[in-house]
């Protein structure tokens, strides 16, 4: 009798605790997403940091007067970015699936899409219309059932 009564007990305990299984699992799954998209994230943002600021900086680089336009430039191709060569190339840049630098799918992460903004900002890091010494650079890579995960930086003419 009383190993029946511990046998509805020990029953009774692992039928409330499968709901936090579940939570768990299900958590543990978010955390992995939300892990791989931020690793996407950096690893586009360093592709953008690995530019020059303006293709007008020279070697080495020193503050440019004159900075050019945000966006793609004549002999760059906006579905390559092999072809960028500087920062604000990157600005409406997506990709899906996450490509590496030399635009190779990226194996096991199909179901991720990343996109780049940029902006120039003003001295309180505001989007500016005028150009102006700073960058603000936004990547942001997501999934189905996740959320943007979304990195942002500034760079400066210098």
């Amino acid at each position: 009798m009383e190993v029946s009564v511990s046998y509805l007990i020990l029953s009774l305990a692992l039928v409330a605790l499968v709901p936090v299984f579940i939570m768990a699992i299900r958590a543990a799954k978010n955390n992995e997403q939300i892990a791989a998209a931020t690793w996407l994230s950096t690893e586009l943002m360093e592709e953008v940091r690995m530019r020059r600021w303006d293709e007008n900086t020279p070697t080495p680089a020193v503050h440019i007067a004159a900075p050019g336009a945000i966006g793609t430039d004549t002999g760059e191709t906006a579905s390559d970015k092999r072809t960028f060569d500087d920062q604000d190339d990157f600005n409406g840049w997506t990709q899906s699936p996450p490509v590496d630098p030399v635009m190779n799918a990226i194996s096991g992460f199909a179901a991720y899409s990343s996109s780049v903004t940029v902006q120039y900002a003003d001295a309180n890091l505001a989007f500016s219309a005028a150009a102006t010494d700073y960058k603000k650079v936004s990547v942001c890579t997501w999934t189905r059932k996740l959320k943007s995960i979304c990195l942002t930086t500034v760079f400066t003419n210098r």
